[in-house]
């Protein structure tokens, strides 16, 4: 390879340049670097717009109360206690092997009281209330295998203590042997913390059972009936079964003794614990000595610590801390340390009550008067346990305020941090080391907060005290905190899962360390004492143990290990004391989700939700803090993981979730939606009617309410429903708009413009108001006329042209109008099956104003003057040049006038007439109904291309094989379009059904007084066109004693009425043969040159005679109207 090199070089020296440099190679590499640095500042760019919106997509995902899933971070061990616990000293590994799982047995019991016993015995009588005879019974049998597997847990905890006891007496005895001498002087306090938990668990239990009261009586119930079955089984036909219900009711008996009345954790330090001849106990000084050293050690660290800013989970053991104080005296008989009670009692009175379980408190006092009535000497008369907890209540309500803002503003301020994701620089063992600081802290802020939101309601609960309305909100902000601390460990869980191998690395190397210095004290040294090599032994497993993840085991390992290696007594205090909280540390991030679901859990809200309405209420006052209201709902569906596990009825979810959601629901809906919907509208109207001048409110006095702070929020998610304020309101704005549109059509405008203010200023997207038929011209509903027709002919006014009624007088200022598109409207509503009815609805009117017609005519009076008229005209008709003579009409008008007028001044020619007018209105709104018809079924055909060719669409369907169903539907549509195409082509001619169903009757030989009919046509044509002018002249007077009544411009009724009465009564030649019109038309022009004649003759100037001609002029226009309409009318009776 050499030789190979150097002969390359011999070739291309003669290749070598110059020595000569221009600059180009330098500017070449300048340009490079130019690119290569954009290249790098362009990439950064991209990766950081990545990395942004990566980060604002997590922050957006990750919901705690839409996400259906969560990372849950605690590790399982995979090896047994045996693989664990593995060194060369093998005295070492049983003496630890046996105290772990005793430990680990008891950590097992405690999880299982609270998953599995807890809840159940909770909830029992919840919601349901006082069940009826029979159904409590029910419960309590669902109740009983569960009550029979607590009955077996007790005893399981009462043969662990035993187990412990037993133990602790054979390793603490006076007489020498291997244990002793290991255990001289080491202090296990993890197996003592290990009875703190199983006396906490027994005691809880306690106090849930005594607490639920619904428990024992329903307990009672039971056995009450058991007993009764038992005394009379053929009854309940249970003959033969005697054992068993004997068996039962001892059964009953035992569980009520040993669970029901309070005394199980009694029974478990009162049991027997000396085996003669094998462990003594009682009389052992040494475990005396031992086991008050420790009780007095940990109620040292437990007394410093307790009320502390840095406590964390202490008043949940403190049960436990008073029964293993409780179990000395009990089993060593020694109440000589009064100085020590002291303490306790001390403790006691700083923290007078604890929560136990969502709504169960334990009270201290209480405990020490029922299980050490003998130390209450010791403090005398300051043993009044009401007054303490009277007099701590009043310093917490006191104080509540402050604390609540001052949590607000540190709660605040963690979450900004938790946030946020730059770090204050330092190397990345300071900013693991500062994250693990920062979920601490949350946690213990919200450690706090519940202890002080629990604390509140339980003291205000057990002593019946008043709550202000202030605190109530208080009260719910403290619920808001713990859920928003919840949300924000949520929504950061990505980073806590994705740091916390190293947040474990970092504690386990700080506990390696710290441990360091008890290694270097034994470094370099060939020979070691008992005792030292008890303690290399368990650096050597703990070194072992903390290099793995931190399960549970192996935290109950290394505390025991750490037990033996204080005994070297290298470490000092505060080496000791940070090692116990790395530990805890170490503990709290490897189940960080649990702790912070249960710092953070509510669910005691669910027994205070009577003050729901009120923090509602609050809350509507102060629209500004409405954002609230979503984690307010978060904190009250906490409770559902306990009403869950329900056993006394039988779908848990569906009878006690639904009613409790259902509850808050309509909560909800009366202090919130209801009030907010209304208080939009009003703020609308006031908007919108701004020119009415209202009162302006002071803003300063009043204040101003935002209430689109409500409607901003999102939908709220509240168990599987969501509550979406907005919609709500805009269906409660939609529906109401709508409503009241449909009773005043005229406010259209008004509403419309509600509308369109609800979207600027509230984003409300509200729906038109789509009146039936989606028009507004509705009118008067062809029903109500249908029933109504005697009123309506009476009140309406008939315009033939136009085809429209006009009402004669309303109270409103406006009249109401019905055209066409109202009766084609009605007909869509109701359906064209309508206008048949309608028919016949007309036609008994007609019967009835037919009957009066008829008794008119026969009058002899008017019969009488009647043939005298006739016999007139046709004696002179030659004379009279073939026209009727007005001074017969004259005449015949003052001859009825003649017979009477009525109260309102009318005669029997005025009454006729509007007879007449009432039945041609009739018969105008039977044409409007026809026409009605006519204007829907165009509208409803109007999509059919050609209605010359319209295809079968069951053909179409039949031909393509197409289900049956289908073919029915296309067999309806054809039959649909086929009746709409014949009823637009043809129609109905109801006029001509309704001439030939009363002409006979009228032609009849026994009518024959209604022959004289047309003869008195030209006096009430006369008599309508009075009636016309006048009305009309008082529409231009402003007279207010002219009644609505007498104000009108069209009423066509009468030409239409008189056509259709000529037609039955087949009398149109009788009344051309008069040739009325015509003499009418005569007499005015003669009038007209009459007057203009005596004028001329008088000297009297055409102005001056002005209104005389102009009233000729408007009596001969008048009939000239009139005249037209009848003509109209008379063309729908043509043959």
């Amino acid at each position: 390879m050499a030789t190979s090199y150097s002969a390359n070089n011999g070739q291309n020296e003669e290749y070598t340049f110059d020595a000569f440099e221009d600059g180009s190679s330098k500017l070449v590499g300048e340009q490079q670097l130019t690119k290569l640095n954009q290249f790098a500042v362009d990439y950064a760019q991209q990766i950081w717009k990545i990395e942004e919106a990566l980060d604002e997509t997590l922050n957006e995902v990750w919901d705690i109360n839409i996400d259906p899933v969560s990372i849950y971070n605690k590790p399982h061990e995979q090896l047994d206690l045996i693989e664990l616990v593995k060194t060369d000293h093998k005295i070492f590994n049983k003496v630890i092997l046996v105290f772990s799982s005793i430990c680990n047995q008891t950590r097992i019991l405690k999880e299982t009281a609270e998953s599995k016993f807890y809840s159940p015995l909770t909830v029992f009588g919840e919601i349901t209330g006082e069940s009826s005879e029979g159904d409590v019974q029910i419960e309590v049998g669902k109740l009983l295998p569960f009550m029979i597997d607590l009955s077996a847990f007790v005893n399981r905890c009462y043969s662990l203590i035993r187990n412990i006891i037993s133990q602790f007496a054979s390793i603490y005895q006076s007489q020498k042997n291997i244990h002793t001498q290991f255990f001289k002087n080491v202090h296990l306090q993890a197996v003592y913390y290990s009875m703190i938990d199983i006396f906490s668990v027994l005691i809880n239990l306690d106090s849930i059972i005594t607490q639920n009261t619904a428990l024992d009586s329903s307990w009672g119930r039971y056995l009450r009936m058991v007993k009764s079955v038992k005394q009379e089984p053929n009854k309940y036909s249970v003959s033969g079964e005697e054992d068993k219900l004997w068996q039962l009711e001892k059964l009953l008996l035992s569980l009520k003794g040993q669970l029901l009345e309070g005394f199980i954790f009694q029974s478990c330090i009162q049991q027997e614990f000396d085996f003669p001849g094998v462990i003594d106990v009682k009389g052992n000084k040494v475990l005396k000595a031992e086991f008050q050293y420790n009780v007095k050690v940990l109620w040292s660290m437990f007394g410093t610590k307790i009320m502390d800013s840095s406590e964390l989970n202490l008043r949940e053991r403190f049960p436990g801390f008073m029964g293993l104080y409780a179990f000395y005296i009990a089993l060593f008989k020694d109440i000589t340390d009064k100085s020590f009670f002291k303490q306790v009692w001390e403790v006691t009175k700083r923290v007078p009550m604890v929560s136990i379980n969502v709504n169960v408190f334990w009270f201290p006092a209480d405990f020490i008067q029922q299980l050490m009535p003998g130390m209450i000497k010791i403090v005398g008369s300051t043993f009044n346990h009401m007054e303490i907890r009277r007099d701590y209540l009043r310093n917490v309500d006191k104080e509540f305020s402050g604390r609540v803002k001052s949590y607000y503003l540190q709660v605040s301020r963690w979450m900004v941090r938790m946030e946020s994701s730059q770090t204050r620089g330092g190397t990345l063992w300071d900013v693991s080391l500062s994250k693990v600081g920062q979920i601490i802290q949350g946690v213990q802020l919200s450690y706090h907060i519940s202890h002080l939101l629990k604390t509140m309601i339980g003291l205000h609960m057990h002593l019946t005290a008043p709550l202000k309305s202030s605190d109530v909100r208080k009260l719910f902000q403290c619920a808001e905190m713990l859920k928003s601390i919840e949300n924000t460990f949520h929504r950061r869980s990505a980073m806590i899962s994705a740091h916390i191998s190293m947040m474990v690395q970092q504690l386990t190397d700080i506990i390696n360390e710290k441990l360091n210095v008890v290694r270097s004290k034994y470094a370099g040294r060939s020979n070691y004492s008992e005792i030292e090599l008890d303690v290399i032994v368990a650096l050597s497993l703990c070194s072992d143990l903390l290099c793995g993840v931190a399960t549970n085991e192996r935290i109950t390992v290394v505390r025991l290990c750490l037990n033996v290696i204080y005994q070297s007594n290298i470490l000092k205090e505060n080496d000791i004391e940070e090692l116990r909280l790395h530990i805890k540390r170490l503990e709290f991030i490897s189940d960080i989700g649990k702790i912070v679901k249960a710092s953070c859990d509510c669910s005691i809200l669910f027994w205070s939700r009577d003050l729901f309405p009120t923090y509602l209420q609050f809350l509507y006052q102060n629209p500004s803090q409405a954002t609230s209201l979503q984690y307010t709902l978060t904190g009250l569906k906490d409770v559902v993981s306990v009403l869950d596990k329900a056993i006394h009825v039988d779908n848990a979810k569906q009878r006690l979730i639904d009613v409790y959601r259902n509850e808050m629901e309509e909560m909800i809906d009366k202090n919130i939606i209801q009030p907010l919907g209304k208080d939009v509208e009003t703020d609308l109207r006031l908007h919108i009617h701004a020119f009415l001048n209202i009162e302006e409110k002071d803003p300063f006095k009043t204040g101003i309410k935002e209430f689109g702070k409500f409607l901003e929020l999102k939908p709220l998610r509240f168990f599987d429903r969501t509550i979406d304020i907005k919609s709500r309101i805009s269906h409660y704005l939609d529906q109401t708009f709508y409503n009241l549109n449909t009773v005043a059509l005229f406010d259209w405008k008004t509403y419309s413009e509600m509308r369109n203010m609800a979207f600027y200023k509230y984003g409300l997207q509200l729906l038109e108001v789509h009146l039936p038929g989606s028009t507004l011209e509705q009118g008067l509903d062809v029903l109500e006329i249908m029933r109504n027709i005697h009123i309506f002919v009476s009140r309406y006014n008939y315009n033939l042209n136009n085809q429209i009624f006009i009402q004669r007088s309303s109270n409103s200022k406006t009249l109401n109008t019905i055209n066409i598109t109202h009766i084609s409207n009605s007909i869509r509503t109701h359906g064209s099956g309508i206008m048949n009815t309608t028919i016949n609805f007309a036609y008994r009117f007609l019967v009835q104003k037919f009957s009066i017609f008829s008794e008119f005519l026969f009058d002899d009076q008017i019969k009488s003057k009647l043939y005298k008229n006739i016999k007139y005209f046709r004696e002179n008709k030659e004379q009279l040049n073939n026209m009727y003579p007005s001074e017969l009409v004259t005449e015949l008008e003052r001859d009825i006038r003649q017979l009477g007028v009525s109260e309102t001044g009318l005669t029997f020619l005025d009454h006729f007439r509007l007879l007449i007018t009432h039945i041609g209105n009739a018969m105008g709104y039977i044409r409007l109904v026809r026409s009605g018809g006519l204007h829907y079924c165009s509208n409803a055909i109007k999509f059919v291309p050609d209605l010359k060719k319209i295809p079968k669409f069951q053909d179409l369907t039949s031909k393509d094989a197409l289900s049956p169903e289908t073919i029915q539907a296309s067999t309806n549509l054809d039959s649909i379009i086929h009746n709409l195409s014949n009823n637009l082509s043809e129609g109905t001619e109801y006029f001509k059904m309704l001439v030939n169903v009363f002409a006979t009757e009228f032609r009849n030989i026994a009518n024959q007084h209604l022959k004289n009919f047309y003869i008195i046509v030209p006096a009430l044509a006369s008599n309508y066109i009075d009636h016309m002018i006048n009305s009309k002249d008082k529409l231009f007077k402003k007279s207010k004693a002219i009644g609505a009544e007498a104000l009108l411009f069209t009423d066509d009724g009468f030409a239409i009425g008189l056509a259709y009465i000529l037609k039955l009564l087949d009398q149109n030649k009788d009344f051309d043969s008069l040739h009325w019109f015509d003499r009418i038309q005569l007499k005015c022009e003669t009038d007209q040159k009459r007057m203009l004649a005596e004028a001329n003759a008088k000297g009297i100037k055409e102005d001056q005679n002005h209104l005389a001609i102009k009233k000729i002029q408007n009596f001969q226009q008048e009939y000239e109207l009139f005249k037209y309409s009848f003509s109209g009318s008379r063309i729908f009776f043509k043959d």
